[in-house]
């Protein structure tokens, strides 16, 4: 079994974030950009999503003993807080510890970055501790999400500061919408067990993926305003944006059987890991001038 700090963090689910970060980074950095301050920004990264995930973690202790292990990144029914490996009061000092730590690096950056930083700790905060605790609320949940995956990724552009076209930044929000309506899916059943009234507990599995179309289109809208608009590097942002929602929202929808989302969770994380890797590579070539867009 995985060591109970890993399985307290789950590291790998931190790739649907990642890639909206990582993105951004790619396409914000130039040149001139300070090395130190893009080391800085992915520790303030990393601490974020310990922050975020340590409170989700000590906030559901409660109800991810239901969990089976169906479609997620680990079982949780063996996270650390519900078999006792690591106690809530140990939990706490650890989130106050990424909190803090989150907050630290991103001051070394900029303001813009420390502010984003801040309100995706927020988010992390709201999205899983009462009296907020968004993840239980039809259309908080995504919306949460959303708005994190959204700040993240213009903290990426901040640390180089290229590419803060307002209607990127549009697209980036309305895309980690319709990403993270099939992980609701998947928790469905879940998270009815449990008692929790989600979006997809709310609407129904089935509704709530076909709002996946209206978001689509809009999306597919705004990237042909973006291709039309911008320059090269943008072109190449829109048409990805474009053809990946589409193929996405089919998917996702010809996968649902009754109530049942039949998508494993490797159909998501191993292309969102990949593109990760591809944009951090492509903005450390833009830093050291062997890419010029």
């Amino acid at each position: 079994m995985k060591s109970k700090f890993i399985r307290l963090l789950r590291p790998i689910a931190w790739i649907t974030f990642l890639l909206p970060f990582s993105v951004g980074f790619g396409f914000g950095i130039t040149s001139k950009s300070n090395p130190l301050h893009i080391i800085f920004a992915f520790f303030a990264f990393i601490f974020w999503m310990s922050f975020s995930f340590v409170v989700n973690a000590i906030a559901d202790k409660d109800v991810d003993k239901f969990h089976n292990g169906r479609s997620k990144d680990m079982n949780l029914a063996y996270q650390p807080l519900v078999t006792n490996e690591i106690t809530k009061k140990g939990a706490l000092y650890l989130s106050v510890m990424f909190l803090f730590s989150s907050l630290l690096f991103a001051w070394l950056i900029n303001p813009l970055f420390f502010l984003l930083i801040l309100i995706g700790d927020v988010l992390g905060y709201i999205y899983s501790m009462p009296p907020m605790r968004l993840k239980t609320k039809p259309v908080g949940d995504i919306l949460c999400n959303a708005l994190a995956a959204g700040a993240i990724f213009v903290a990426g552009l901040s640390i180089g500061g290229a590419n803060m076209n307002l209607f990127m930044i549009l697209a980036a929000f309305i895309m980690a919408s319709i990403f993270y309506i099939p992980t609701v899916v998947t928790d469905y059943a879940f998270d009815k067990k449990a008692g929790l009234t989600t979006s997809a507990v709310f609407f129904g599995p089935k509704k709530i993926l076909q709002t996946m179309y209206l978001l689509t289109a809009i999306l597919v809208i705004i990237g042909i305003i973006i291709f039309l608009t911008a320059n090269t590097e943008l072109k190449v942002f829109a048409l990805l944006i474009i053809l990946y929602s589409l193929v996405f929202t089919l998917a996702s929808n010809i996968k649902l059987k009754k109530e049942r989302l039949y998508i494993h969770e490797n159909w998501i994380l191993i292309p969102f890991a990949i593109l990760s890797a591809a944009f951090v590579i492509y903005g450390i070539l833009k830093l050291f001038g062997l890419v010029i867009p």
